[in-house]
């Protein structure tokens, strides 16, 4: 679900504004492309606390929330998450074979979900311009293979991965072959699988879009191949400590 323009240009200006002078202070600077050495920088999470990005919790975000999640108490988040920058990459894009997961206990009811994911765009993502490739439909398919096989009860997030990846189509998801043909099964359109819809697609957007995904989305990170930085702010709500809490 998107929430469009949950917050304004003039607040996204400003969280870029934010991101490039913490990044002036290790040498990559706004106005020099030389300097876009490093693809996905590190040690930028102090930022996520900077007054700036206050404003991905506006008021509209909130109401569709509240909406979605019935109503059901949450403690507004102290932040709206982590930084995730994705400079100009070298590599191909297509539809990675590994890296693959969901931000939860793989075991979270389906509804009403125990939180929202939210991946605040405060930069325009274009399509292979870095947007983050979810499995469209995969809450529902995650949900049904773990009701149908039951994890250990000391299982942990790996082991959980593992196990899904004895899912066929999720094996195949993770299974080496040719980018185009990957592209145009995987993306090209959707697949009815155990009765889901699936289909991978782009969280692309204009900054100030709020992206909500059901904490069960599988979801993976993909090459940024335009000529200007992806912007994204990841965090969320949860009623659960997303699954994993008493």
């Amino acid at each position: 679900m998107r929430v469009h323009q949950a917050f304004d240009a003039e607040a996204a200006a400003a969280m870029r504004d934010a991101t490039w002078s913490a990044l002036a202070e290790v040498g990559i600077h706004r106005d020099r492309p030389s300097t876009w050495t490093v693809e996905r920088p590190v040690h930028l999470q102090h930022l996520k606390d900077d007054p700036a990005f206050r404003a991905v919790g506006s008021e509209s975000l909130f109401a569709v929330i509240d909406a979605v999640l019935e109503s059901r108490v949450y403690k507004p988040p102290g932040n709206w998450g982590a930084l995730f920058l994705a400079f100009p990459s070298n590599a191909d894009w297509g539809i990675p074979t590994s890296g693959w997961h969901v931000d939860a206990n793989y075991t979270s009811p389906l509804w009403p979900p125990g939180g929202l994911k939210t991946h605040a765009l405060f930069g325009d993502i274009m399509p292979q311009g870095g947007g983050t490739q979810i499995v469209s439909g995969s809450h529902r398919l995650v949900h049904k293979w773990f009701k149908e096989n039951r994890p250990p009860p000391d299982a942990r997030g790996a082991d959980m991965r593992k196990l899904l990846r004895l899912h066929p189509y999720i094996r195949d998801l993770h299974t080496e072959s040719n980018s185009d043909g990957r592209i145009a099964r995987f993306m090209g359109h959707a697949e009815e699988v155990d009765g889901i819809p699936l289909q991978v697609i782009e969280n692309t957007g204009e900054a100030g879009d709020v992206i909500l995904l059901h904490p069960l989305v599988l979801h993976v990170a993909a090459p940024n191949k335009s000529a200007e930085p992806r912007f994204l702010l990841s965090g969320g709500v949860t009623t659960d400590m997303w699954g994993w809490g008493p």
